[in-house]
């Protein structure tokens, strides 16, 4: 994992696991990143796996700049619970992939399980190693622009297109803005002990810059970790302390608004950029800045890009202190008890100063905008767990499991607000205008701070599991083993139904074929395995209990959800079938899986009538369904003292269906994403999770387009939508492909991992834009060849084969405009890691080694048709999947890993 390091360590599993998919987020240096094992499930509930330290649950919470947005708005982000540790304080992780994980880690672990292992002190000489790495960052690609057509003459402000008579050239106005970005990250671990005690301590130091400019981040990660052996080794004690913080300024907005890259990318060719980058502000008669800019608003409501960065600024901190704390005591070789727990409190504050001269749409009186929020997530976990083993002497059977019990508290706390200024440009809290009820102002100023606070402050979300779990393992000769467990969680989210507590049980078989019977002398190891789990899931707080709130000023605010008494968790069946060989002395090795998921009692809201008052409600409904395949092949190829080289092969596929989505409410249909007028993802009944659904051009029964118009210059013919949206594609791949090779020469060492996701649609909003303005290459193409050549017919029936450029591209690229008709392939292919190193050993000195290596990551696109990179998340969650709304390009990384012990 350490060998290509990146701002965020989960990246690092990207193309290494059979199963995993890995969406590395938009906003910057230091995104989250959206984390799916074997398919998604859950509609409203999450679909990230459960993150588990050294035995120990933890947040799964991705930055502190993470902010609700739609398509057209803000970056959004919020997924793993990992982005931010310390990669070099890692052991080892272990992926569990099926529900069987459940029995132990509960519910949260209905998506599978991330088992972490940190390093811990080593009993011997002291040992401190250092590590620095450097990576420089540039885009991986960029938009294909024309240069053959300049500004639109006669074009109004807001109104900047690129229709306008031929250029010479244009500028690379893009070059002027993004920049190369770098990660710098340094870190030293000390770890020493003796038989009684051990002691690990670390320090990580990362500086990273986005290409954007503005975008950096700044991480300090400290850990220390103490183990001891009591009461000759009968008693152990571990216990460690981990401190994030953590600054994160001008993360990229995604979207529409506030995002430098839509003015930058339709900024009319043939114009010169730079003085808008020199000066871009000025003050007006009263002293205030405002932007200098082309334009103001208009459509796609552009802005000057440095005036972005500048003058609409957002800062993130966080804070975050990770304590986990065991206690084993063992009786005898039959039985021990162990009592652990952690608390994991995540304090995030988040600021943007929008200053006077943005954009009114979110400035509406343009004295400026500032938005605050101030949140603490805090968990408390603690299990007690007893581990037997059931003496029989003298048998071929042996039996040992745990029982256990467990609780699991999380509460947020926190406020967030924001508004116009009363002062120009002034950016604290009392200078926010706020409307209050009851008031006979509708403009308020609250100049104390406090009574704002209070206010805003978030609504109560405190929810707690409890829970009694049990597990048995029975094995006969060493070669056939069963295992069953069971568990019971009581929620607080289902409290006042019939439903608080929920029982859910596994059982898996496995046989060792190798140890039973007599197989050919090639198969060194082969073992088959069996297993169901049923897991179950409870529902967000506070929907069981509907209670009416009081505003700031204390007026009462009445809740219009409707109360459901009846609520169920949710319950997700999984089988799995595998089995796991070894050939040819251990130098082959090949894993297979086969799996099913049904997720079922989602729930799913529904609308009432409106006599009844109530806005939405809530029932249980549903059922997908996740069905696949995994395996992976290993092969010693060659190795001796000097050379060796080892490949590995992992392969999925996944096939989700939804075999139901609310029939006996007579609901078919549930929405993901619902933009309005560009796109919408849906669970429709027959269909798969994240399916797109967007309007198409309206096509005769003959497959020719119907134009509308006709052909006249006032009133040329135009592409006629679909009366309805269509489905044009699903993001997800169908299959995903990882191929690792490692080579080692004397003290040369070579990595390289090529991985491909196959399958699967996305779209790209961005390109309808480009063309819609009539800067992008492919509506420049167009012109050059008198128009877009296509099959249409017009009202009259004639047939039509050619239809002006501008006219086509501004209607179908147009915000709002024929969506579906941006669909690409998904597929890519590429370079993902490649390192080369070399590592010198120092005699007689205290340096033990030297590494050195040039390593790089998203190097090559063997194969990629869509105009972006298909990987990038919009969304860590379980909105926007596959679409692009002027995201920030993939990058690629190039540096230096330099690694020392001593």
């Amino acid at each position: 994992m350490n060998t290509v390091k990146t701002d965020n360590l989960i990246n690092s599993l990207n193309g290494k696991i059979a199963g995993l998919t890995i969406s590395p987020g938009a906003s910057g240096v230091g995104s989250s990143a959206k984390v799916v094992l074997r398919g998604s499930r859950s509609a409203n509930g999450s679909n990230q796996p459960l993150y588990v330290i050294d035995g120990v649950p933890i947040l799964n919470t991705g930055n502190a700049n993470a902010q609700p947005t739609g398509t057209f708005g803000g970056t959004t982000d919020g997924g793993d619970g990992i982005s931010n540790l310390n990669p070099e304080d890692i052991e080892s992780i272990t992926v569990l992939e099926g529900a069987s994980a459940a029995a132990l880690y509960g519910s949260q672990a209905q998506n599978g399980v991330l088992l972490i292992t940190t390093k811990k002190g080593k009993v011997g000489k002291a040992q401190v190693d250092f590590s620095s790495s450097f990576t420089a960052n540039n885009t991986a690609y960029r938009p294909k622009f024309q240069n053959q057509y300049g500004q639109t003459p006669g074009t109004v402000s807001g109104d900047v297109t690129s229709w306008g008579p031929s250029i010479s050239n244009s500028e690379d106005n893009l070059k002027k803005f993004f920049r190369t970005g770098t990660n710098l990250t340094n870190a030293i671990n000390f770890s020493s002990g003796s038989e009684l005690a051990q002691t690990y301590f670390s320090y990580a130091n990362t500086h990273a810059t986005g290409i954007e400019p503005g975008n950096k981040l700044d991480r300090n990660n400290f850990n220390l970790r103490e183990t001891g052996s009591f009461l000759n080794n009968k008693l152990t004690v571990d216990g460690s302390v981990n401190y994030v913080n953590q600054k994160i300024q001008n993360a990229p907005q995604l979207g529409i608004y506030s995002n430098p890259l839509i003015s930058l990318y339709a900024f009319p060719r043939g114009v010169d950029i730079q003085p808008y980058k020199t000066q871009y502000e000025f003050p007006d008669n009263v002293g205030v800045d405002r932007q200098n800019w082309i334009t103001h608003g208009g459509d796609f409501h552009q802005d000057n890009p440095w005036w972005i960065i500048n003058r609409e600024p957002n800062y993130a901190k966080r804070n975050r202190m990770l304590l986990n704390g065991s206690v084993k005591y063992t009786f005898n070789n039959y039985l021990n008890i162990q009592v652990r727990g952690n608390v994991d409190r995540i304090s995030d504050d988040f600021e943007q100063d929008i200053y006077a001269g943005s954009n009114n749409l979110y400035n509406s009186l343009e004295t400026g905008n500032l938005k605050l929020s101030n949140q603490t997530l805090t968990q408390k976990y603690g299990d007690v767990l007893v581990n037997f083993t059931v003496p029989l002497k003298n048998s071929d059977f042996k039996i040992n499991g745990l029982l256990g019990a467990s609780v699991n508290d999380q509460q947020l706390q926190g406020y967030s607000f924001g508004g116009d200024l009363q002062t120009p440009d002034y950016f604290t809290a009392g200078n926010i205008i706020v409307s209050r009820a009851g008031t006979s102002s509708s403009n308020t100023t609250l100049n104390s701070i406090a009574s704002l606070v209070n206010s805003f402050a978030l609504p109560p979300n405190h929810s707690q599991t409890q829970a009694i779990f049990a597990n048995a393992d029975f094995s006969y000769k060493n070669w056939a083993y069963l295992t069953v467990t069971g568990r019971k969680d009581w929620s607080s989210n289902l409290s006042f139904t019939n439903n608080d507590s929920y029982v859910y049980p596994s059982a898996g078989l496995s046989v060792i074929l190798s140890q039973a019977l007599e197989l050919p002398k090639a198969i060194n190891y082969a073992k088959v395995r069996l297993s169901f789990a049923q897991v179950g899931n409870t529902v967000p707080p506070y929907l069981t209990n509907i209670q009416n709130t009081q505003d700031g000023s204390g007026a009462l605010v009445f809740n219009t959800a409707g109360y459901n008494g009846t609520l169920k968790p949710e319950k997700t069946n999984s089988f799995e079938l595998g089995a796991d060989l070894r050939f040819l002395n251990d130098k082959l090795n090949f894993t297979f899986t086969y799996y099913k998921t049904n997720t079922l009692n989602q729930y799913i809201p529904v609308s009432y009538s409106a006599p009844t008052l109530i806005s939405t409600g809530y029932v249980n409904a549903g059922n997908v369904q996740n069905t696949g395949l995994e395996f992976t092949l290993g092969y010693d190829v060659f190795k001796s003292s000097n050379f060796s080289w080892n490949t590995t092969v992992n392969a999925s596929t996944n096939k989700n269906k939804i075999i139901d989505v609310d029939s006996k409410d007579g609901i078919d249909k549930f929405f993901l994403t619902n933009d309005g007028n560009s796109y919408q993802s849906e669970l429709v009944k027959g269909g798969s999770y994240g399916d797109i659904y967007a309007p198409t051009l309206l096509r005769d029964d003959k497959g020719r387009v119907v134009l509308g118009g006709d052909g006249t210059a006032e009133h040329p013919y135009a592409p006629t939508p679909s009366a309805a949206y269509n489905l044009v594609g699903n993001p997800n791949p169908k299959f995903q492909l990882g191929w690792s090779n490692s080579f080692s020469y004397k003290k040369l060492s070579l990595n390289l991992l090529v991985d491909g996701k196959f399958g699967g649609k996305v779209m790209s909003i961005t390109q309808g834009l480009l063309d819609a303005t009539g800067v992008s290459e492919e509506s420049g193409q167009a012109r050059a060849q008198g128009g877009v050549k296509v099959n249409g017919v017009n009202a009259a029936g004639q047939a039509v084969t050619t239809v002006d450029a501008q006219t086509w591209y501004k209607t179908i690229g147009q915000r709002g405009g024929i969506t579906g008709e941006y669909m690409y392939s998904a597929t890519v292919v590429r370079l993902r890691e490649a390192s080369l190193g070399y590592t010198w050993s120092i005699a007689n000195s205290g340096i033990k080694s030297v590494k050195l290596s040039v390593v790089g990551r998203n190097i090559l696109y063997f194969y990629k048709k869509a105009p972006f990179d298909p990987e990038i998340a919009m969304s860590t969650g379980n909105t926007l999947s596959g679409i692009d709304v002027f995201n920030q390009p993939a990058t690629r990384n190039l540096g230096l890993n330099l690694n020392v012990s001593f």
